[in-house]
């Protein structure tokens, strides 16, 4: 191969490509580029002299996912057309945000965030949401994870995972102290995502278990979803979180979750779910499951219930027979197959 060609690289609010052409004696080399934004061409610079070392830049104005194809002729002929790496580039905020696996991106509005699409292979009505837990490893300082992409692998539909990460650390897809920063950019992937592919409302499935499960009230509740499917939801957060944020790392992000005014932050985050109850006289189709003996049940979604049933408002409830709030993930799994299979099959809402 006569041209190597380096990878993409972000330094100094700039993106940079190098290349090295071994040239033959005699012969005249020119390169061009196109940039892309998004999988779009952006920018397209037509074909200059080449020497045998060459690197050159491209400033970002537009966050998005960029990419540089790079070609090379030798006496006028293309003897190179190559696509280099990807960069996701947050330029309002001056800086790269690293992916995890090939198929994560991310949507960048006020805040960015990290998702995963899978469109369905076949033409489809329904969007599920999942939104993920509070995994072990983030109670002692780790970054957020994904949750129940091996378990709705069999669903054919419309599926989108989103990362709860803003700045760092998890918010229950809401922000800091009261305030909805990355809520309103979390809303807008969901938006940009349904219109695209003419999901109504009713037809998106909120999904999530513990965290996630709170976070999926909470979108259902508010932006008027027409399902949700919850396993062991906390309605206190403040609560328990206090509970459990024993070590060093877990009280910091417990801290900056309820923000500046700590009290503020508490009745904020306790009555996070339960203001939306008050205030709502349309609510989603509820499916929830929790372990009879985990607190969850008797500390949060009993309370709940208590207000559903005051309002009249409809849900089904499977209970397992277990204690552990840990153990919800080996149960809920199955439930949660089992529940948004039987609704994207209903006949009357597939049309």
């Amino acid at each position: 191969m006569k041209v190597k060609m380096g990878e993409l690289e972000f330094k100094q609010n700039k993106l940079f490509m190098a290349f090295d052409i071994k040239k033959s004696f005699g012969k005249n080399y020119e390169y061009a580029y196109y940039v892309y934004q998004d999988d779009q061409i952006t920018e397209r610079i037509w074909y200059q002299d080449a020497q045998a070392s060459m690197r050159f830049s491209v400033t970002p104005i537009y966050s998005g996912c960029y990419q540089i194809r790079l070609f090379i002729k030798e006496n006028g002929e293309i003897i190179f057309n190559e696509l280099s790496n990807l960069l996701w580039i947050d330029a309002i905020h001056k800086k790269q945000i690293e992916t995890t696996f090939p198929k994560e991106k991310v949507f960048f509005s006020d805040n960015p965030v990290k998702y995963v699409f899978q469109k369905a292979k076949k033409e489809s009505r329904y969007l599920i949401l999942s939104f993920s837990g509070l995994y072990s490893t983030e109670f002692r300082g780790g970054p957020p994870v994904y949750n129940h992409m091996r378990t709705l692998t069999p669903v054919e539909t419309h599926k989108l995972f989103i990362l709860d990460s803003y700045l760092d650390q998890f918010c229950y897809y809401v922000g800091f102290g009261g305030e909805e920063d990355f809520e309103r950019s979390v809303i807008a992937l969901i938006t940009m995502i349904a219109n695209e592919y003419q999901i109504p409302p009713e037809n998106i499935i909120a999904t999530g278990s513990s965290k996630g499960g709170a976070a999926a009230l909470y979108y259902s509740f508010k932006y008027h979803f027409g399902k949700a499917v919850i396993g062991a939801p906390q309605v206190y957060i403040a609560k328990y979180l206090d509970q459990r944020a024993n070590s060093d790392s877990m009280r910091q992000r417990y801290n900056r979750l309820l923000g500046n005014d700590s009290q503020f932050g508490k009745l904020f985050w306790d009555g996070l779910i339960l203001n939306q109850v008050a205030r709502q006289t349309v609510f989603p189709e509820l499916h929830f499951h929790v372990g009879e003996g985990d607190f969850h049940y008797s500390q949060h979604l009993k309370p709940l219930f208590k207000l559903f049933n005051e309002k009249k408002i409809n849900y089904t409830l499977d209970l397992g027979r277990y204690e552990k709030h840990s153990d919800t993930g080996l149960y809920f799994t199955s439930f949660l197959l089992d529940k948004v299979q039987e609704i994207v099959m209903r006949k009357e809402e597939r049309s």
